[in-house]
């Protein structure tokens, strides 16, 4: 009796179990909880009541399920839908798919269902994030309906206000055409009687021409007013044949004054020698005066009138103070370049107006020296190349010179320019080297008025 019951005991655990391991491949088989599978995420402003559990389809095929919602950080972040996917439709399962939520019929469970993505696409790796579609929730499409409802309501309120104004309005402008009719009907009558009289009048004009009445009559009908016609026409084209014989003769004459065998043209050659002569004569009068400059005899005369050509003079020379020549006193006025130019778009430099206050200040002291005592405007640079800051200071000294030619109207040939690249001795800031120009006038020692040079930094 005991073994009976041991053995039905025994069948009964073994049924049960039998029975539980069924169930339990059933639910797994059902949840595909022993399938291979990969997770892929999305993201939802707002989850429409879906929940964790909740079946994964792809492209309407059940392939897994929602197994973890993550909740967001603040109320403007999205909660992270985490989503097992079985893994023999993870080739359809591309980066350009996208996940939504939706409702088996109206009132059935919330699914996410995800679209396959195109073959362009690349397949989404796992743990990757697809992009989503909100859901679409019935509330809130009552609630706009509700809103468009309200909007409809207040606009037909308002345009019925607006209609019978219109109306109103329309049945005015009616009113006043009609009236304007009315005003405007006497007018209408005169003018057609006008009309009737004017075509009268002109048919009576018509029938008198035709009659030969009147100058245009006659002029039409009359054979002799049209003889007469004819042959002032004939005087005419007599008088415009003399015209032109008279203006062909003037051509012949141009003709003949642009002619090579013309008179004209031996006056012409005799013009072309005398202005030959003349060149040859001013040529010959420059040579003479270079050769005058350089002679031994005169040229202290010259240097004293500051006739001398920096282009022959070597930048070495002139340090060695070649126009000084013992005679003459060098007096200099430093200025600096940031306080008197100023750089273009194109990288070449300008004066400011402050820096042309700073010039004919520095002027101011040289004017009772000038034109009898050359004038010299040094160009320095220190940043560069040596090549470079002997182009940059050329460039200073040129700009410097043309402003005071035309400001103070100084004569070229005593006003020159040269550039001494960044070697400056004797300048205000106590090194070897300055950026700017110097202003620098050769005095004759016998006008010099005072004993100590204006050293001024401006």
């Amino acid at each position: 009796m005991n073994r009976a019951k041991a053995v039905g005991a025994g069948v009964f655990v073994v049924l049960g179990i039998v029975l539980f391991t069924a169930a339990l491949f059933m639910i797994g088989e059902r949840r595909m909880l022993f399938e291979r599978r990969f997770p892929v995420y999305a993201e939802f402003g707002r989850l429409g009541q879906l929940e964790t559990g909740a079946i994964v389809r792809v492209s309407g095929l059940d392939a897994g399920e929602v197994t973890a919602i993550e909740i967001p950080p603040s109320p403007e972040g999205k909660f992270r839908v985490r989503m097992e996917v079985r893994e023999e439709l993870h080739q359809l399962v591309r980066v350009d798919s996208i996940a939504s939520t939706q409702t088996e019929g109206l009132v059935g469970a919330v699914f996410v269902n995800i679209t396959g993505g195109t073959d362009k696409a690349q397949r989404v790796m796992d743990g990757g994030t697809i992009n989503s579609r909100e859901p679409f929730i019935l509330s809130d499409l009552l609630d706009q309906a509700s809103q468009t409802v309200t909007l409809i309501n207040t606009t037909v309120d308002a345009l019925s206000d607006d209609a019978e104004t219109a109306v109103k309005e329309i049945a005015s402008i009616a009113e006043q055409a009609n009236g304007l009719v009315t005003d405007i009907r006497p007018d209408l009558t005169a003018i057609a009687r006008n009309g009737s009289e004017i075509s009268h009048a002109t048919r009576e004009i018509l029938t008198g021409i035709n009659e030969g009445k009147g100058t245009l009559g006659k002029l039409v009908n009359d054979d002799a007013l049209y003889r007469q016609v004819l042959d002032i026409t004939a005087q005419t084209q007599a008088v415009m044949a003399n015209v032109r014989d008279v203006t062909a003769e003037a051509r012949r004459a141009i003709a003949d004054f642009r002619s090579s065998d013309g008179a004209a043209q031996g006056l012409m050659a005799d013009m072309q020698m005398t202005l030959t002569h003349a060149r040859e004569a001013t040529s010959d009068l420059a040579d003479n005066m270079e050769a005058l400059k350089r002679n031994f005899l005169l040229r202290g005369y010259f240097n004293r009138r500051g006739y001398f050509d920096l282009d022959d003079i070597s930048p070495a020379d002139y340090r060695d103070g070649v126009l000084e020549n013992g005679k003459r006193k060098a007096l200099r006025i430093w200025l600096s370049a940031p306080v008197f130019l100023e750089p273009n778009e194109d990288g070449t430099e300008a004066i400011t107006a402050d820096g042309r206050m700073r010039l004919d200040s520095a002027m101011a002291t040289y004017l009772k020296y000038l034109p009898s005592n050359p004038l010299v405007v040094e160009g320095y640079a220190t940043a560069g190349t040596q090549a470079e800051r002997y182009r940059v200071g050329r460039a200073r000294a040129s700009l410097v010179r043309e402003y005071l030619l035309r400001r103070y109207g100084l004569l070229p040939q005593h006003t020159g320019f040269i550039s001494l690249a960044d070697d400056a001795p004797g300048n205000p800031s106590g090194t070897d080297g300055w950026d700017g120009v110097a202003l620098t006038l050769f005095v004759d020692r016998s006008d010099l008025q005072f004993a100590t040079q204006p050293a001024a930094t401006r």
